[in-house]
């Protein structure tokens, strides 16, 4: 099925979902522009993803998924984002195949005690911080809704972390702290015990990367100082950066 030229008119900027018809769940929230994107998920793909591997559950009983438009006719393709933003929050992105939380996550669900985290929190420059650590960026995959299992298992997947970073020396690992940042505030913190080539051991989440990557095991360090800290880097709020994490190097003794 495909909608109209009158239809794709009419709709405009719209928030769209893929239902199983086998649960009336929704498993898909994406937004589009005057087209139809919508179905263009239903075409016969190879890939191994969250979504392509519902749908095919959903066919090998003989049903089809559905699309439902959750909101249409909106003014700009920012509203659309923050409207699919908005219904991936409520819903839980872990409960979805989306692979991300969507855009405006900054403004988005959170319990009261994150949003204190977020707003409340006591700043910290980063170089004066003395312990060596690598920061994981958690971006869009963040959620206030995550269990603490997937919450470490973000954290702890799938980098592409050298072997300089990874590999135990004399002295041991050269890294043994890892800090789960989001929006800039560190909220966990692990020790690091060791390092496997990506989806490798026991996880919430499905390695796509192939050994391309890797992922350490470690636990979870709830009193560490920096957890509920926003790390700041010249007054301003650190960024998070394109490879997705980064290192408080070892200070030199002076």
């Amino acid at each position: 099925m495909n909608f109209s030229s009158t239809t794709r008119a009419r709709l405009g900027h719209y928030v769209y979902a893929l239902v199983d018809p086998t649960s009336k769940t929704i498993f898909y929230v994406g937004k589009a522009s005057g087209n139809n994107r919508a179905f263009n998920h239903l075409a016969a793909k190879h890939d191994e993803r969250k979504k392509q591997q519902r749908i095919r559950k959903i066919r090998a009983v003989g049903c089809e998924p559905s699309v439902e438009i959750l909101r249409y006719a909106l003014t700009s393709a920012a509203a659309a984002h923050e409207v699919e933003a908005a219904i991936i929050d409520s819903l839980g992105v872990e409960n979805l195949t989306n692979e991300v939380r969507g855009h405006g996550v900054v403004r988005g669900r959170l319990t009261a005690k994150e949003a204190e985290r977020l707003h409340g929190s006591k700043p910290v420059e980063i170089n004066t911080i003395r312990e060596p650590a690598i920061l994981f960026f958690l971006k869009q995959t963040y959620s206030p809704t995550l269990s603490e299992q997937e919450l470490y298992d973000c954290t702890r997947q799938f980098w592409g972390v050298g072997a300089e970073s990874r590999v135990p020396t004399t002295s041991g690992l050269p890294y043994k702290v890892a800090l789960a940042v989001a929006d800039s505030v560190v909220v966990r913190a692990y020790s690091i015990a060791a390092w496997f080539q990506a989806g490798t051991t026991l996880s919430t989440r499905t390695c796509k990367r192939g050994c391309k990557t890797w992922e350490f095991v470690g636990n979870l360090l709830p009193k560490h100082q920096l957890v509920g800290r926003r790390l700041t880097d010249g007054g301003k709020p650190l960024p998070a950066n394109q490879v997705g994490f980064g290192y408080i190097p070892k200070k030199s003794a002076v």
